[in-house]
């Protein structure tokens, strides 16, 4: 259940827990001087598998399988975490260690998205934690499931929760995920990617800089970021910033 009950929430309870994101560089400083970020649909996702019921799922009708290409090219996702300053983190998501990880909070991050025009808002806007499931999980999900439930009228939280939904190897990554269903005419997305509006300074509470940068690249980034247009504290990580300690001879 969420906080408030409303379907467009999916398994979040405090809507004002910090989530933290890694962008690259080139995004980063992108979307802070253009005012923009992006969504992506889930078939340009890491994990091949975890839009499983979307891509690699067929529906039985009279016979014969339909696939659900057509319901998956409206979806769009992007994923944050609960998780701050990791080393697993920067390593994956900073491979040339000048990942820049940004701060806010679910309930700014989800009422940045719904500041999108739409007639339809209850339609459109979803965020979830994710759920991590074994294989024979899903597996047994799977098997109880039709897609009429998945449909529900129409609503798309439960396409939403489904999205939501990832294998128990990811399970580190804790995520949070924000969800856009474009049903508009024309869409709004193009080549599976979806943008929208950001204020960086706005939304963002904090910026971390990569722990492994040397002193002179996190003063250039820093630099960087500021002539970018970015007004957000800056730090760089302590992640690997050994303490010093002095204990007595007895």
């Amino acid at each position: 259940m969420s906080e408030t009950g409303d379907r467009n929430i999916i398994r979040i309870d405090d809507l004002e827990q910090p989530i933290f994101r890694i962008y690259s560089k080139e995004r980063f400083l992108r979307g802070v001087a253009k005012g923009r970020d992006a969504l992506r649909n889930p078939s340009c996702w890491h994990d091949p598998f975890e839009n499983f019921f979307l891509t690699r799922t067929q529906v039985a009708v009279n016979g014969d399988l339909a696939d659900l290409k057509t319901v998956a090219r409206d979806w769009y996702g992007q994923c944050w975490t609960t998780n701050s300053n990791t080393d697993a983190m920067w390593r994956i998501y900073s491979p040339n260690q000048t990942g820049i990880q940004a701060k806010t909070t679910i309930r700014k991050l989800f009422k940045n998205l719904r500041s999108v025009p739409s007639q339809t808002p209850q339609l459109q806007f979803f965020v979830g934690r994710v759920e991590y499931m074994c294989q024979a999980e899903i597996t047994a999900l799977l098997n109880t499931l039709t897609f009429y439930d998945a449909a529900s009228g129409g609503q798309g939280h439960n396409f939403a929760k489904l999205l939501c939904i990832k294998r128990e190897a990811f399970r580190h990554e804790a995520e949070i995920r924000i969800l856009f269903q474009d049903i508009d005419d024309p869409p709004q997305g193009v080549n599976g990617i979806f943008v929208y509006p950001l204020d960086a300074n706005a939304l963002f509470d904090e910026i971390v800089l990569d722990p492994r940068l040397q002193d002179a690249a996190a003063t250039e980034l820093e630099s960087e970021l500021r002539a970018a247009g970015c007004t957000t504290p800056i730090q760089r990580s302590d992640l690997y910033t050994a303490p010093h300690f002095v204990i007595p001879a007895q």
